[in-house]
C-alpha cells in the first residue's frame, strides 16, 4: 500500500516542518521510521487487521490480509460497515465495555524508543465470534477477535481476523478419527479396558456388559477389584496382577488365562492381552479381555469326541473277542446246571452206568455249595454280556427307526419308567424325589429315535437319584429334580457351518450342526451332592464311574454320549457345583419347518 505510506509520510514531515520547536524533528523522524516499519509487520502478518469505528464499525484501516479474506481493495473496504466486509455479521452488534488504563503517549522528551504499545492500552472489553467467509476456493472460516480501545480520548474498535480453516478442518478430522475408533472401540466383541495408575479409566459397551457394570462403577475400579482372592492357576491374584502390570509398562506384551468375577460373584474364565501405548506422553495400559468359558467347554466336548472315538473302535473289537468264550462260559454252566438235573434219560442213564445216585449227587453240590457257584457263574456271564452289548453300542451307529418326537413326552416317560428304581437297602426310591418341570410352551420336535433317546433321558434321571441317595440333606432342603425343555440357537462357541450343516451325508454319519442351527435342549438338574472338577471332565469316559464295584459299569453316560452325538448330531454337557447341584444339558437338531 505505497500511497498510504507516502501520505503518512508527508504528513507526519510537515508537522515535524512546521513546527516551532525544531528539537522534535529526530523524535517526528524516529517516529515516522517505526510507524512505517509497523505498517510494514501488519502488512506481513497472516491474520487480517482492522481498525474500526468504536460507534459505527466503519472500517477506518485494513491491512493487506484483511482485504484479502473480504475480497476487496483497501479503497473499496475503508469506509464502509464491517458487514461489508463480512456479510455474515449484518445485523450484529458487538457487546463491548469500553473503558481503558491509561491514556494516549504525551508529548515531551522521552529517554527510550517509542512504542505503538504506548497507543494500545489494555481493554476491558472483547469478542470472539467464528463466520463462514464466500471466498472464489470456497468458503472460509474466520476467527474474529474485536477488542475496544481508548486511544486520545477517542474510542476505536480493533478487529483481528485469522483463518481457522485448516485448524477447523483438522479438529474435525480429529474427531471424526476419534468417532471411528469409538465406534470400533464399542464394538468390539471382546471386553477392552483402558488402564492408567493401575486403575481402569475408561472400558466399551462389552466390558459392562461381561462384568454386569455401568461404566461410571467399572472406571472407579482396579482390575483385581474384579477377579477373586485366588487365582486357580497362579496364586495370589494382588501379586500376580502387579507382576503382569508392571512387565506390560516395561514394554513386554502379556496374554494369560485369568478368572474375573461377574457382578452377582459369579466367576468366568477369560483370556487377557496387556500391552503398552502412550498417550499424551503418558503411559497406558490396554487390556482385551476375551470370556473362554463357553469355548472351554467346547474343547472339553471336542476332546471327550475325539476320545471316545479312539476308544470306539477298540471297544468293537474288545466286544467280539470277549464274545466267544464268554459264550462258551455261559453255554457249559447252563449244561452243567442240565446234566445235573434228575428226570432227564441221558442224565439217569449215565448216573446208572456209573453207579451212583444222581438225587444224593445234587444233594452233595447243595450241600457244598456248588450249584450256587455254577448259578453265580451264569448271573457274571449274563452281566458281562450286557457289558459286552453296551460296548457294542457304544462303537457302533443305531439303525433304529427315527421320527419327530415331543421330548417333553419322552422325559415324561423316562420319569414313569424310573419311578420303579427304588432300594430301600440303600435308601434310594426315586418316588420320594420332587419332580419339578419347567417345559417352555411352543418347544419345537427333534427327529430322533425315540427308544434310544428314552434310554438317555432315564440313564441321566437314574443317575440323579442315585447321586441325591448319597447327600444328607438339611432340615428344610429336600431331594429334587428339575427337568426342563426348550429351544436354544446355537451352540456357544460352535463356529458356524453352511446351511444344511447338522443333517446326515452320504457316509451314514451325522454332520455337526452349524452356530445358527436351532436345538432343543433338555435339562436334568438335581440337588445332589453334584460333581468335583476332575469327576466333571471324566464323566464320559468308557469304565468310569464313582460307585462302588458291583454295582456299575461305567458305560451308561458314555453311551448316552455316543447316542447324542454320534447318532443323533447333538450335543451332551454337564455342569455341577460341589455340594450344591448337577444339570446334564442334551442338545438335538430341532425340525426344520419349511418356510
Amino acid at each position: 500500500m505505497p500511497k498510504r505510506s507516502d501520505d503518512l509520510r508527508e504528513k507526519l514531515i510537515g508537522l515535524g516542518q512546521a513546527s516551532t520547536r525544531k528539537s522534535y524533528y529526530p523524535e517526528l523522524k524516529e517516529r515516522l521510521q517505526q510507524l512505517e516499519l509497523f505498517r510494514a509487520l501488519l502488512e506481513s502478518a497472516g491474520d487480517g487487521v482492522l481498525l474500526l469505528d468504536a460507534d459505527t464499525l466503519v472500517v477506518l484501516d485494513a491491512n493487506g490480509a484483511a482485504c484479502r479474506f473480504a475480497g476487496l481493495p483497501w479503497e473499496a473496504l475503508t469506509g464502509r460497515p464491517l458487514a461489508a466486509a463480512f456479510p455474515e455479521l449484518a445485523g450484529w452488534k458487538p457487546r463491548l465495555e469500553g473503558g481503558a488504563e491509561g491514556g494516549a503517549p504525551q508529548d515531551g522528551p522521552r529517554t527510550g524508543a517509542w512504542h505503538m504499545a504506548d497507543a494500545v492500552p489494555t481493554a476491558t472489553g472483547e469478542e470472539r465470534r467464528l463466520i463462514r467467509q464466500p471466498s472464489q476456493g470456497g468458503g472460509l472460516w474466520l476467527e474474529l477477535a474485536l477488542k475496544r480501545h481508548d486511544i486520545g480520548g477517542q474510542p476505536y474498535v480493533s478487529c483481528i481476523a485469522r483463518d481457522v480453516s485448516e485448524r477447523l478442518r483438522a479438529e474435525e478430522e480429529l474427531r471424526e478419527s476419534e468417532r471411528k475408533y469409538r465406534a470400533l472401540f464399542e464394538a468390539a466383541n471382546d471386553a477392552i479396558f483402558l488402564i492408567r495408575d493401575g486403575l481402569v479409566r475408561d472400558a466399551n459397551r462389552r466390558a459392562c456388559e461381561l462384568f454386569g457394570r455401568p461404566l461410571d462403577q467399572l472406571t472407579s475400579m482396579a482390575p483385581r477389584d474384579l477377579s477373586p482372592p485366588e487365582q486357580p492357576r497362579s496364586g495370589d491374584t494382588r501379586l500376580v496382577e502387579e507382576m503382569r502390570l508392571a512387565k506390560a509398562l516395561a514394554g513386554e506384551p502379556q496374554f494369560f488365562e485369568w478368572t474375573h468375577l461377574r457382578a452377582d460373584g459369579a466367576p468366568f474364565d477369560c483370556e487377557i492381552s496387556l500391552s503398552r501405548f502412550t498417550l499424551r506422553g503418558e503411559p497406558w495400559l490396554i487390556a482385551i479381555i476375551r470370556d473362554v468359558t463357553e469355548q472351554k467347554k467346547l474343547r472339553e466336548i471336542m476332546v471327550q469326541t475325539e476320545k471316545m472315538m479312539s476308544v470306539g473302535g477298540v471297544a468293537a473289537g474288545m466286544a467280539h473277542e470277549i464274545n466267544n468264550p464268554l459264550s462258551a462260559i455261559t453255554q457249559s454252566a447252563q449244561n452243567l446246571q442240565r446234566r445235573l438235573a434228575p428226570g432227564v434219560p441221558d442224565n439217569e442213564a449215565a448216573a446208572l452206568m456209573a453207579g451212583v445216585d444222581l438225587e444224593r449227587v445234587r444233594h452233595y453240590f447243595e450241600l457244598r455249595g456248588l450249584a450256587k457257584l455254577v448259578t453265580n457263574i451264569r448271573e457274571a456271564c449274563a452281566r458281562a454280556a450286557d457289558i459286552v452289548r453296551h460296548m457294542l453300542d457304544f462303537a457302533r451307529r443305531s439303525d433304529a427307526e427315527r421320527s419327530e418326537c415331543d421330548l417333553s413326552v419322552l422325559l415324561d416317560r423316562a420319569v414313569e419308567l424310573a419311578e420303579n428304581d427304588y432300594d430301600l437297602k440303600k435308601r434310594h426310591d426315586f418316588r420320594n424325589i420332587r419332580i419339578i418341570r419347567e417345559y417352555a410352551p411352543g418347544t419345537p420336535r427333534a427327529e430322533c429315535a425315540p427308544t434310544e433317546i428314552e434310554q438317555v433321558l432315564f440313564n441321566l434321571l437314574k443317575n440323579a437319584s442315585q447321586a441325591i441317595s448319597r447327600k444328607t440333606y438339611p432340615q428344610r432342603e429336600k431331594p429334587r429334580i428339575i427337568l426342563r425343555v426348550g429351544t436354544q440357537r446355537g451352540v456357544p462357541g460352535l463356529p458356524g457351518l453352511p446351511d444344511g450343516a447338522g443333517r446326515s451325508d452320504g457316509s451314514g454319519e451325522p454332520a455337526a450342526p452349524g452356530a445358527d442351527a436351532d436345538y432343543v435342549r433338555v435339562e436334568v438338574e438335581d440337588n445332589g451332592p453334584g460333581m468335583d472338577e476332575r469327576t466333571r471332565v471324566r464323566a464320559f469316559e468308557p469304565f468310569f464311574t464313582t460307585k462302588p464295584p458291583g454295582e456299575g459299569t461305567g458305560l451308561g453316560l458314555s453311551v448316552s454320549y455316543f447316542i447324542v452325538s454320534r447318532n443323533h448330531g447333538g450335543h451332551i454337557m454337564v455342569e455341577s457345583q460341589p455340594g450344591l447341584w448337577c444339570r446334564f444339558t442334551v442338545l438335538l437338531p430341532a425340525v426344520r419347518r419349511g418356510a
